[in-house]
């Protein structure tokens, strides 16, 4: 019995295939971009207060769609919102001090205001609007 030889142009194709699955899978990170350190989670939709220190921004996981929020707290109930998904191709941003790091194509943002520190993206965080009601930070609307 004879086995099935390779054709030339089939041949040429595994590179470009094996390529090109390696590139889909660098793509997407296994860890959703947070890296270690896990959002905080929104139980019931809200977060404590006293869980998002003053001076800092946290990631919290809100659930629903487009559940990660970046929460960026002054003092007291001075907080202001943003996007946790970048601008460039919408990848789940990871925290690391004061910056967000996209793990899918390098761009970061500052963690105070989401404006963009290196591209590929070029659009800054949109604002995310929240509120505060008995001590609990919600999403608004």
């Amino acid at each position: 019995m004879e086995r099935p030889c390779l054709s030339r142009r089939h041949a040429l194709l595994l590179p470009a295939s094996a390529a090109g699955l390696g590139t889909l899978a660098a793509c997407g990170p296994e860890d959703e971009g947070f890296g270690d350190a896990q959002p905080l989670r929104a139980d019931d939709g809200g977060v404590s207060l006293d869980d998002v220190p003053e001076n800092e921004s946290t990631l919290v996981n809100f659930g629903g769609e487009q559940p990660f929020v970046l929460l960026v707290r002054g003092t007291g109930e001075d907080i202001t919102a943003y996007s946790g998904y970048c601008t460039h191709n919408g990848c789940a941003l990871s925290q690391k001090q004061d910056e967000l790091d996209c793990p899918c194509h390098g761009s970061k943002f500052d963690s105070s205001n989401g404006e963009v520190l290196v591209g590929p993206a070029t659009r800054q965080l949109p604002e995310v609007s929240v509120v505060v009601e008995e001590g609990l930070v919600r999403r608004a609307g």
